[in-house]
């Protein structure tokens, strides 16, 4: 008998003109570890609440551990066998300290107190909170807020657990200590549905299963989802893309090493030779001396003097030059979203001062309204900042502060939802709470768009979004560049880190290093940042010669390096 069993289950939200699920019908037996992968708003996290019974099915049925997931006579019952991690952690903590969040569920279930403890502090050691079990969770950084929601689905040491973009907002550290828990629980025969955008994620289950618009599209191996993903509209992940480009077969999860070894293999097989000098990657952009934002040794902590205080930013230096873009990377709580809403004049130093555009923000003349609507900052959580009740006049709110109305405001409005993916006809009388979370996101950075500003700052722009999303993001990104302004943007992705003119590393609220991607992934990079280097950079060391001298960023750079060298690595 299946553990999780779906028939014909269909379900919609209020309003919406199609279901978010259409007469699914799946089962997931006993132990099976499952990843779930689609376009945002293909039903994904819909699919999820039905199993957990936080949504009922319009028709059709849901059944877990043989109970009707929609009777509310189950919810206790159910809780005990499946637990949840949502998308957005700051939906499920509802503690003021973070070990009596994680300590909520196992004591709902009225288990022995030392019982709870040994839960609490095996799920806080999991994901690496240890130190910060007695903050607030209001104080914790977004990444470190999913690592705790994480531990609390954790504690509940259920049977199966869903995971909804658990990894989404953490740095490769984080994710790569959240996926090993995942492996472990699966190790000990507890079953696991991992919704997320990432392919190389979804290779480490048993079974992958794909939605498309509220229906099940696929259903294999991780093997089978790689040849089919072009058909389903899934980006290739960077192995697979690599493999491809170099005319191999993408192997699911295939780290730098293995990938090295096929291609000395296929080379060596072709007897090519070749006198052609490496490959060179895109010359790096000339940019101008003016600075656009200038940190020079901010220091700011959040309550400060307070029993909670904790600094995030110690002596942060850092030169912005107009016109380049500047990917921010580091570990989760290093200080990359502190250093923007410095740079966004939300939050001011304790030490050192910030010019942005030329303004000095703790200056008493500064018009920091003004400022704001010049810099304006997409924040990492933008649901959290969507407050008008149609998404059409969210957008619109910043340009009708300007004085835009008529024609020009909706002119201005349309080009900014379908710059971001968000048809203008089609979402704009949309509730904005009815948005997914990778809609939501796009809808914010729609809303900072249509101001039309000067320079762009962005928290994770691209965190949630399916592939075809984020793809489109970063070339709305590239265009805004391209157009002479000015982008500060934080990511945990290195890959879209190396399509910037400058990688910023923060280490412990310090700026711990600033160069071309080309310059730090290579001879700059230092394992203490605790980051991994784009996947093409950890190939190009495995092959050494020719691809290496070529300090390829991208699958497209090492298939150019291969080829001007002859195959010869």
């Amino acid at each position: 008998m299946p553990l999780i069993e779906l028939e014909s289950a269909s379900f919609s939200y209020e309003g919406q003109d199609r279901p978010a699920l259409d007469r699914v019908s799946l089962a997931i037996g006993e132990g099976e570890y499952v990843a779930l992968v689609g376009p945002n708003g293909s039903g994904k996290s819909s699919l999820l609440r039905l199993m957990a019974g936080l949504r009922r099915p319009s028709s059709g049925s849901v059944r877990v551990a043989g109970l009707d997931a929609s009777a509310a006579a189950n919810a206790r019952a159910l809780r005990s066998v499946l637990g949840l991690v949502f998308q957005s952690p700051a939906d499920q903590i509802v503690s003021t300290v973070a070990e009596e969040d994680v300590a909520f569920g196992p004591e709902n279930l009225g288990l022995p107190r030392a019982e709870i403890g040994r839960r609490v502090d095996a799920a806080l050691a999991a994901v690496g909170l240890e130190a910060e079990r007695r903050r607030s969770p209001r104080f914790l950084s977004p990444g470190q807020q999913q690592r705790l929601a994480i531990a609390g689905a954790l504690a509940m040491e259920g049977r199966f657990i869903g995971f909804d973009e658990a990894t989404a907002m953490l740095d490769p550290a984080g994710r790569a200590s959240i996926l090993a828990a995942m492996d472990g629980l699966s190790a000990r025969g507890v079953g696991l549905l991992h919704v997320t955008h990432d392919l190389e994620e979804a290779a480490r289950a048993d079974r992958v299963l794909a939605l498309d618009r509220g229906r099940l599209a696929f259903d294999g191996s991780p093997a089978e989802l790689l040849r089919a993903a072009p058909g389903l509209g899934l980006s290739l992940p960077p192995s697979a893309a690599i493999a491809r480009a170099c005319g191999l077969e993408p192997e699911p999860g295939e780290g730098a090493a293995s990938l090295a070894g096929r291609i000395r293999r296929s080379m060596k097989s072709r007897n090519a030779s070749s006198s052609a000098a490496p490959a060179a990657g895109a010359a790096p952009r000339r940019l101008g001396p003016e600075p656009a934002f200038r940190v020079e040794e901010a220091s700011f902590s959040y309550l400060a003097g307070g029993a909670d205080g904790r600094p995030a930013l110690d002596g942060a230096t850092l030169s912005l030059p107009r016109g380049a873009s500047v990917a921010l990377v580091g570990r989760t709580g290093s200080g990359k979203s502190s250093l923007l809403q410095l740079l966004d004049a939300l939050a001011f130093p304790s030490a050192g001062r910030v010019l942005s555009l030329g303004v000095d923000t703790l200056s008493r003349e500064a018009d920091l309204r003004a400022l704001r609507t010049r810099a304006p900052l997409s924040i990492q959580r933008p649901e959290s900042a969507l407050f008008e009740f149609y998404a059409g006049d969210d957008v619109a709110y910043g340009p009708r502060n300007l004085g835009l109305a008529g024609k020009e405001l909706a002119a201005r409005v349309r080009a900014a939802m379908d710059s971001v993916g968000l048809p203008y006809e089609e979402f704009r009388d949309r509730p904005s709470r009815s948005l997914s979370g990778g809609e939501a996101r796009r809808l914010a950075l729609a809303g900072v768009l249509a101001l039309e500003p000067e320079a762009l700052l962005l928290d994770e722009p691209t965190s949630s979004l399916d592939p075809a999303a984020r793809e489109a993001v970063l070339a709305l990104v590239e265009t805004q560049r391209s157009s002479g302004r000015t982008l500060a943007f934080a990511t945990h992705s290195m890959e879209e880190a190396a399509s910037a003119d400058l990688v910023a590393v923060l280490a412990a609220g310090r700026v711990a290093a600033c160069a071309p991607p080309r310059e730090l992934f290579y001879e700059a990079y230092d394992e203490a940042w605790g980051l991994a280097r784009p996947y093409a950079c950890e190939l190009a060391l495995a092959l050494g010669g020719r691809v290496l001298e070529a300090r390829p960023l991208n699958a497209a750079e090492v298939a150019a390096a291969l080829r001007a060298g002859g195959g010869r690595a």
